[in-house]
C-alpha cells in the first residue's frame, strides 16, 4: 500500500535550462550579469550556425546515465516524466523476475538501462534512483548489466549507500577483486553491517582465515541475523562441508559466497542469481527447464543440457515409444536429440510437433519453442508436410522467424480452397500473422473463417469461445482498435479473480496502469506492466491482465512490445486443440 500511495502522487520534472548557443537576436539586456559590450567576453561563446535553432537541455544529473549498447532499444529520455523521484525508486524497487513473459523481462532490462532525465530530489531523505536501478538489475539476474551501469554512474555513487550498490553489483558479477576493493575504500566511511560482512568474506577469499573467522564470530556475537552467511563462512574458514538444509540463500553476497565455497545450491530460490548457480551445478533437466521458463537460462544453454542427457540406442531409434517411460523433461531432450539425428523431414517434423504439444501441456511452450525452432528451420515446407504446417507456422511466428512462418502459412493458403483442414489451419493463424505485422489480401483471406476455426479447433468448444474473445481483445488492443471491454469491465474481472488461486492481478494495479497510460507516463506503465505480469504463471493469469497491459503499452507508444506480448499471450492462453488425425 505504501508503493501505491507513492504512485498516486506525481511531480512534474523541473529542468534547469542550459543555453548551448547565444540568442540569435543578439544583445545582453536580459542578462542581469552581462559584461560591458565594449569589453571582450572572458568566455567567448560560439555563434549558432545558420539555420540551427537554439536548444536547451536539462541540467546534468549524474544519476541519469544509461548503459544500453543498442541505442535503438533504449526507451525515451523523458520516460519518467510526471513522476517524483520517490515514486520512480518505489516502482523500480517493486520489480521482480517471477514472470514467464520474455517480453516483460526484456522491458525490465531496457527500463533499467535507459538513460533518462530525473526530477529534482524530493524534500526530506535523498533518494538514489541510480542505486535502485543497479540493485534491481542484480536482483533480476542481469549481473553484467548491473556492473556496467555502476561503472557508467560511478560519479554519482561516492556515498556509502551508492558504493554498497556498486559492491553488490560486483558480487553479482562474481568480480571478487573489485568488490573487495570497493569494500576497503568504503569501510572507512561506514560501519554498516553489510561492509563488515563483506570485509570478513574478503579476508577469507584472501586466505586470511583466522581474521575472517574472528570477524564473523564478532558479528554473530553482536546479534547479526544471517544463518546462511555464517554457515558459509564456517565452511570457507574451517573447511567444513556446508549444510544449508532448510536455509534459503538470497542476494548477491550469498551468491558469491556459494560460488566461492563450491557449496551445493538448493534449487527453488526465487532469487535469479541463486537459481542460475543451481542450474550450473545441477544435471536435473527439470531445474534447467524451470530456469529457462523464467528467462534465467538461454535457449542455447538449454539445448546443451538436452544434448548432454544420455539415452540408450533403443530409445533413440523409437523415441515415441519411450516417452511415457521417462520424465517429461527427459522426453523433450530425447525428441531434441532425434530431431538433430534424423534426416527424413516427416520424422523430424513429428519430433517437433510432439515436443511442442507436450511443452504446451506442461506450461513450458514459450521456453521450449526457441530450442526446437533453430533445427526446425531446416525442415523445408512441402505438400507432404501439410499436416505440420500449422504447428510450424505457429512455432516460427512465436519465436520471431516471421519469414519462415509466412512460408508455412502460404503453404496452407495454397490448399485452402481444396482442403477443409488446410482452410481451418490457415484461418486459425490469422491473429498471429496480424500481430507479426503482416498485411495484404492474403491476411484478409485468413480472417474470413477465423472465428469459427478458433472455436472448432479447441477440444472444448466453450474454451474455444472464451479463447476467441481473448484473442479479439488482444488484437484490437495491440493494433490500436477500440477495446471490446471497458476499463471498468477489466477491473471487475480482476476483482473477481481470487488471488489465493494465483490468477489475475489485483484491481488496484490494473487501475493505476490504466491511469498511467492515459497520462502517457511511460516509465510507470512499463514498471506496472512488469509487476502485473509477474503475479503468477502466465497461463494462469486472468485474460484481463495481459489485455490491459497490451493496451497500456500501445497507448504510450511501445507498439512492438505490445504486439509481442499479445502474440505470447495468444499462444499461452490457447486451449487444448482437437487431437490431430493424419
Amino acid at each position: 500500500m505504501a508503493l501505491f500511495g507513492l504512485l498516486m502522487t506525481a511531480m512534474p520534472i523541473a529542468r534547469a535550462q542550459v543555453q548551448l548557443f547565444p540568442s540569435l537576436q543578439g544583445g545582453t539586456q536580459n542578462q542581469p550579469n552581462s559584461q560591458n559590450p565594449d569589453q571582450p567576453s572572458a568566455n567567448p561563446e560560439p555563434t549558432a550556425p545558420s539555420g540551427m535553432a537554439v536548444e536547451t537541455l536539462g541540467a546534468v544529473d549524474t544519476e541519469a546515465v544509461g548503459a544500453l549498447p543498442d541505442s535503438v532499444a533504449a526507451l525515451p529520455p523523458d520516460l519518467w516524466s510526471g513522476l517524483s523521484r520517490n515514486t520512480i525508486a518505489a516502482l523500480i524497487n517493486g520489480l521482480n523476475g517471477n514472470g514467464d513473459y520474455p517480453v516483460a523481462r526484456g522491458l525490465a532490462k531496457r527500463l533499467l538501462l535507459s538513460a533518462a532525465a530525473l526530477p529534482p530530489q524530493d524534500s526530506g531523505t535523498q533518494v538514489s534512483v541510480l542505486k535502485a536501478r543497479i540493485e534491481a538489475l542484480a536482483r533480476l539476474g542481469f549481473a553484467g548489466d548491473a556492473g556496467m551501469l555502476a561503472r557508467a554512474g560511478a560519479d554519482a555513487l561516492r556515498d556509502p549507500d551508492g558504493l554498497a550498490a556498486v559492491a553488490r553489483a560486483q558480487l553479482a558479477a562474481y568480480d571478487l577483486p573489485e568488490a573487495c576493493s570497493t569494500a576497503s575504500n568504503a569501510v572507512a566511511q561506514s560501519n554498516d553491517v553489510f561492509w563488515q560482512k563483506l570485509i570478513a568474506f574478503c579476508q577469507a577469499v584472501a586466505g586470511q582465515k583466522d581474521q575472517a573467522s574472528l570477524a564473523a564470530q564478532t558479528l554473530f556475537d553482536t546479534g547479526v541475523k544471517d544463518p546462511v552467511y555464517f554457515t558459509l563462512m564456517d565452511s570457507i574458514t574451517l573447511g567444513l562441508a556446508p549444510e544449508l538444509k532448510a536455509l534459503t540463500p538470497e542476494g548477491a553476497m550469498h551468491y558469491a559466497m556459494l560460488r566461492f565455497s563450491g557449496a551445493p545450491v538448493p534449487f527453488g530460490s526465487t532469487d535469479p542469481l541463486i537459481t542460475q548457480l543451481a542450474v550450473q551445478q545441477a544435471s536435473d533437466l527439470d531445474v534447467a527447464e524451470s530456469a529457462a521458463r523464467r528467462g534465467l537460462l538461454s535457449s542455447e544453454a538449454l539445448a546443451d543440457k538436452y544434448l548432454s542427457e544420455a539415452f540408450k540406442s533403443a530409445a533413440l531409434d523409437a523415441p515415441l515409444e519411450a516417452l511415457d517411460k521417462i520424465s517429461p523433461a527427459a522426453g523433450r531432450a530425447l525428441l531434441y536429440q532425434v530431431l538433430l539425428k534424423w534426416e527424413i523431414p516427416a520424422l523430424r517434423a513429428e519430433a517437433v510437433s510432439v515436443a511442442l504439444t507436450r511443452a504446451r501441456s506442461d506450461g513450458l511452450l514459450i521456453a521450449i519453442a526457441p530450442v526446437f525452432a533453430t533445427p526446425a528451420m531446416t525442415i523445408p515446407p512441402s505438400n507432404d508436410l501439410l499436416w505440420f504446417a500449422e504447428d510450424a507456422a505457429r512455432l516460427f511466428y512465436m519465436t520471431g522467424h516471421t519469414d519462415r512462418a509466412r512460408q508455412w502459412h502460404a503453404l496452407l493458403r495454397s490448399h485452402a480452397t481444396t482442403n477443409a483442414d488446410s482452410a481451418a489451419s490457415n484461418a486459425r493463424l490469422w491473429h498471429l500473422a496480424m500481430l507479426s505485422g503482416e498485411t495484404g489480401q492474403a491476411l484478409g483471406q485468413s480472417r474470413r473463417d477465423w472465428d469459427r476455426a478458433i472455436i472448432d479447433g479447441a477440444e472444448d468448444p466453450d474454451a474455444g469461445r472464451a479463447h476467441l474473445e481473448t484473442l479479439k481483445a488482444l488484437v484490437q488492443a495491440a493494433t490500436g482498435g477500440e477495446p471490446l471491454a471497458s476499463e471498468a469491465d477489466l477491473r471487475a474481472d480482476a476483482m473477481a479473480a481470487h488471488p489465493e488461486t494465483g490468477i489475475g492481478a489485483a484491481a488496484l494495479p490494473l487501475h493505476l496502469l490504466t491511469r498511467a497510460a492515459e497520462a502517457r507516463r511511460m516509465g510507470e506503465v512499463v514498471a506496472l506492466s512488469i509487476a502485473v505480469l509477474s503475479t503468477g504463471p502466465a497461463q494462469d493469469l486472468n485474460p484481463s491482465t495481459p489485455i490491459a497491459v497490451v493496451r497500456a503499452l500501445t497507448t504510450v507508444g511501445l507498439q512492438r512490445d505490445a504486439r509481442q506480448l499479445a502474440l505470447e499471450t495468444a499462444v499461452l492462453s490457447a486451449p487444448s486443440p482437437v487431437p490431430m488425425d493424419r
